[in-house]
């Protein structure tokens, strides 16, 4: 199959339609993704102990957190050449892979010293148990540490997805995912390591699928190919990417810095409660699944669009899609509200009572919400594609404003009437979604009725200033 037929053209067609062909494979993507990330909670909670997997929970919000951040750059890339795309402007595109690269040995390197040198006093700051402390320490430092070929994979797949191959990216996240899942069984039950085994093996696989799918990207693509003249520092294309890049890495700090405030407040309530987040965590992952990829989507679909100048199919597509985001978040929660206490049991080595039922409760709960979730994501990343990054930053303040208030507010208020404290933590999230989509739709209402702002002009025009 030639690129220009595994790549989609998301301005002409039915939006629906388009939406559907170029989520599948990334649906399928967010399965071996998830089998990724489950496979690493399983083997530390069926073949380690409690202790590692609530380690790995303690540290799973930093790890988010620097992965957001590396996440700044690739997400400016797929605004930039998704518009690029629509517009046709070949050059920009070659400028703006370039400058990516750019970016990303530079996040890389950051992130990396970062996690080196700030990984303990982080966890000391968030109340990390003791006897949990330095196994998260150990697998932040390694995870942070070589972040770069995590940050160097998602450059290439989401530039790849902005020009429409969604495939391409399907193919490496399998390699990837498989690859992982090997090496955590042949550093834990061959080489008999810990959670630092798993952690290696998150790493290399990374780092190989980077290499390779980088590789393949500028092969295949002669238009994703910087020439001589694309690798020459050029002002406009640094200061697009950080006029939608820094808040993007914003937002994400701002989500994530909530989660590790959160994590800090799970973490005084013990390590049991830590590995019941972390459990319930997995399993909402394995939820949200049929549903978030295409959310996701939309950031291209808008992007170029957008880029083109076809306003109208924004908004058809999204009011399309939210539809059908809906219909997949509610199966989802009949699904997790039914299956909850088969799926929590799956990742703990040994019976525990108390982290089996909060795991489930915490399901449960969020579960009632995910319809918030799918609409939140879906119109934020409608809204970056169209590079209006500023109010989803609003949109996150607010969410993570909640968040925080009502996880410190919740469990006093649930304690005081005899019910367990910690179910106040797991509602404080569903009722965030629901905050942080309120600004958001304003502004999007807004800018159905006003879309051609001079400074929301496609990056294309900018570039021809």
């Amino acid at each position: 199959m030639s690129a220009k037929q595994k790549n989609l053209d998301m301005t002409q067609g039915n939006p629906t339609k388009l939406l559907v062909l170029f989520a599948i494979p990334m649906w399928i993507g967010g399965i071996f993704q998830l089998l990724y990330n489950l496979v690493d909670t399983w083997v530390v909670g069926k073949f380690v102990d409690l202790h590692a997997l609530s380690a790995m929970g303690s540290a799973s919000t930093t790890v988010f957190f620097l992965m957001m951040l590396g996440q700044g750059v690739t997400n400016a890339i797929s605004v930039i050449l998704a518009q690029a795309e629509g517009s046709r402007q070949e050059g920009l595109m070659k400028k703006a892979v370039a400058h990516a690269y750019y970016l990303t040995l530079a996040a890389g390197l950051v992130l990396g010293l970062f996690s080196l040198f700030g990984a303990r006093p982080l966890m000391v700051a968030l109340q990390t148990p003791a006897e949990t402390i330095d196994q998260a320490v150990l697998y932040i430092q390694i995870i942070g540490g070589l972040s770069i070929g995590q940050t160097a994979y998602n450059c290439s797949t989401s530039a790849l997805r902005a020009i429409g191959d969604s495939r391409t990216p399907l193919y490496f996240l399998i390699f990837s995912s498989l690859l992982n899942v090997a090496l955590d069984l042949l550093f834990v039950l061959v080489f008999h390591r810990g959670i630092d085994g798993v952690a290696w093996a998150t790493v290399i696989s990374q780092i190989v699928s980077a290499v390779l799918c980088n590789a393949y990207m500028l092969k295949k693509y002669e238009k994703l190919c910087p020439n001589k003249e694309a690798w020459q520092f050029d002002g406009k294309i640094l200061r697009e990417y950080f006029r939608i890049g820094v808040p993007m890495c914003v937002q994400s700090a701002v989500l994530s810095i909530g989660d590790m405030i959160i994590t800090s407040v799970i973490n005084s309530h013990g390590a049991d409660v830590m590995a019941a987040y972390t459990i319930g965590s997995k399993v909402q992952q394995l939820a949200t699944v049929s549903f978030s990829n295409l959310a996701f989507s939309f950031s291209v679909y808008s992007g170029q669009n957008f880029g083109a100048k076809k306003y109208d199919r924004v908004k058809t597509g999204l009011k399309k899609g939210l539809l059908l985001i809906g219909g997949l978040a509610l199966v989802s929660t009949v699904i997790m509200l039914i299956f909850a206490p088969l799926l929590a049991p799956f990742f703990m080595k040994e019976d525990n009572a108390f982290v089996l039922d909060a795991s489930i409760s915490l399901i449960r709960i969020q579960a009632v919400l995910f319809v918030a979730l799918g609409a939140i994501w879906a119109v934020n990343s409608t809204l970056r594609g169209v590079g209006r990054v500023n109010i989803t930053l609003v949109s996150s303040i607010v969410e993570l404003a909640s968040k925080i208030g009502l996880s410190l507010l919740l469990p006093v208020l649930l304690g005081s009437l005899g019910m367990a404290d910690y179910l106040g933590i797991w509602m404080a999230a569903p009722i965030g979604w629901m905050l942080g989509l309120i600004p958001s739709l304003l502004y999007l209402f807004h800018w159905f009725k006003h879309p051609e702002k001079p400074e929301e002009r496609p990056m294309a025009e900018v570039e021809s200033v």
